[in-house]
């Protein structure tokens, strides 16, 4: 009897474990950055801040997944309301790509994007900042 109890409180203190671990994502960010533009699959002009004459801000990310034909969601917040989802196919073991946002030059403050696993994760996120003209 004491040997069953034992068992059941081990896997009662396990099931989280092993909760998190089937929840764990195929897709891993190896890089994810903040730029003006894409040229030649690369980032250009990475930053973390950008003035509010800026039309337009890239995320850009580089992955590694652990099974084939897969896709993740760039989740665009701004001050914490999100504004665009971009659905991204990743079609290879190591993969790059990126989606973009126009922005409002009135729409200065804090940015956010989300990285979300094709099961519903987050498995990356990042801010930047889109400053008034005048700082």
């Amino acid at each position: 009897m004491f040997f069953k109890k034992c068992l059941i409180v081990i896997l009662m203190l396990c099931l989280p474990l092993i909760s998190s671990a089937l929840e764990a994502s195929p897709v891993t960010v190896n890089e994810m950055v903040f730029c003006m533009g894409i040229d030649h699959r690369k980032p250009v002009g990475i930053e973390t801040h950008f003035p509010d004459s800026i039309e337009r801000v890239f995320c850009y990310t580089k992955l590694s997944i652990i099974e084939d034909n897969t896709s993740i969601s760039h989740v665009w917040y701004y001050n914490d309301t999100q504004m665009a989802i971009v659905d991204l196919a990743v079609n290879a073991r190591s993969w790059r790509t990126w989606s973009s946002k126009r922005i409002v030059k009135e729409w200065t403050g804090t940015w956010r994007v989300d990285v979300i696993s094709s099961t519903g994760i987050i498995i990356c996120s990042d801010e930047f900042v889109v400053r008034p003209g005048s700082e």
